[in-house]
Protein backbone atom coordinates (compact mmCIF):
# COMPACT_ATOMS: atom_id res chain seq x y z
CA UNK A 1 0.00 0.00 0.00
CA UNK A 2 1.36 3.72 -1.02
CA UNK A 3 0.03 6.99 -0.83
CA UNK A 4 0.58 9.32 -3.93
CA UNK A 5 0.05 12.79 -4.55
CA UNK A 6 -0.82 13.41 -8.27
CA UNK A 7 -0.93 17.21 -9.33
CA UNK A 8 -2.92 18.56 -12.03
CA UNK A 9 -2.24 21.81 -13.90
CA UNK A 10 -5.32 23.68 -15.01
CA UNK A 11 -6.06 27.06 -16.61
CA UNK A 12 -2.29 28.24 -17.32
CA UNK A 13 -1.99 31.33 -19.10
CA UNK A 14 0.60 33.89 -19.39
CA UNK A 15 -0.71 35.70 -15.93
CA UNK A 16 -2.49 32.92 -13.85
CA UNK A 17 -2.62 28.99 -12.85
CA UNK A 18 -4.10 26.54 -10.87
CA UNK A 19 -2.56 23.90 -9.29
CA UNK A 20 -5.11 21.18 -8.07
CA UNK A 21 -3.41 18.06 -5.60
CA UNK A 22 -5.14 14.96 -4.87
CA UNK A 23 -4.04 12.23 -2.92
CA UNK A 24 -4.05 8.82 -3.84
CA UNK A 25 -4.17 5.23 -1.68
CA UNK A 26 -2.64 2.72 -4.15
CA UNK A 27 -3.49 -0.96 -2.69
CA UNK A 28 -1.49 -3.45 -5.86
CA UNK A 29 -3.52 -2.99 -9.01
CA UNK A 30 -6.36 -0.41 -7.35
CA UNK A 31 -6.35 3.00 -6.39
CA UNK A 32 -8.79 5.17 -3.85
CA UNK A 33 -9.13 8.85 -3.72
CA UNK A 34 -8.33 10.29 -0.58
CA UNK A 35 -10.66 13.42 0.70
CA UNK A 36 -11.50 16.07 -1.34
CA UNK A 37 -8.77 17.31 -4.09
CA UNK A 38 -6.79 20.58 -3.24
CA UNK A 39 -6.98 23.57 -5.41
CA UNK A 40 -4.76 26.78 -5.09
CA UNK A 41 -4.26 29.48 -8.05
CA UNK A 42 -1.48 31.69 -8.49
CA UNK A 43 -0.84 34.94 -10.27
CA UNK A 44 2.24 35.66 -12.32
CA UNK A 45 3.47 38.12 -9.64
CA UNK A 46 3.31 35.01 -6.48
CA UNK A 47 6.40 33.20 -8.64
CA UNK A 48 7.85 32.93 -5.42
CA UNK A 49 5.22 30.98 -3.70
CA UNK A 50 4.97 29.20 -6.91
CA UNK A 51 8.72 28.12 -6.84
CA UNK A 52 8.18 26.95 -2.80
CA UNK A 53 5.11 25.39 -3.26
CA UNK A 54 4.97 23.61 -6.66
CA UNK A 55 7.63 20.66 -8.42
CA UNK A 56 9.58 19.88 -10.64
CA UNK A 57 8.46 19.18 -13.63
CA UNK A 58 5.59 21.41 -12.99
CA UNK A 59 7.30 24.06 -11.65
CA UNK A 60 9.24 24.42 -14.72
CA UNK A 61 6.31 24.17 -17.64
CA UNK A 62 4.79 27.17 -15.71
CA UNK A 63 7.37 29.27 -15.21
CA UNK A 64 8.39 28.82 -18.71
CA UNK A 65 4.62 29.84 -19.90
CA UNK A 66 4.91 32.53 -17.77
CA UNK A 67 8.27 33.81 -19.32
CA UNK A 68 10.28 33.53 -16.17
CA UNK A 69 13.51 31.62 -15.80
CA UNK A 70 15.33 29.95 -12.65
CA UNK A 71 18.51 32.62 -13.48
CA UNK A 72 15.50 35.17 -12.57
CA UNK A 73 15.36 34.00 -8.52
CA UNK A 74 19.51 34.12 -8.69
CA UNK A 75 19.37 37.93 -10.11
CA UNK A 76 17.07 38.67 -7.39
CA UNK A 77 18.30 36.83 -4.24
CA UNK A 78 21.52 38.65 -5.88
CA UNK A 79 20.08 42.15 -6.10
CA UNK A 80 18.32 41.65 -1.95
CA UNK A 81 22.11 41.07 -0.88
Amino acid sequence: MEIRTTITIDNLTTESVSVKTQKILVDGNESFLLGEPSRTAYTKDQADDVRESVPEPFLSAILDVWGISESDESEEEENEQ
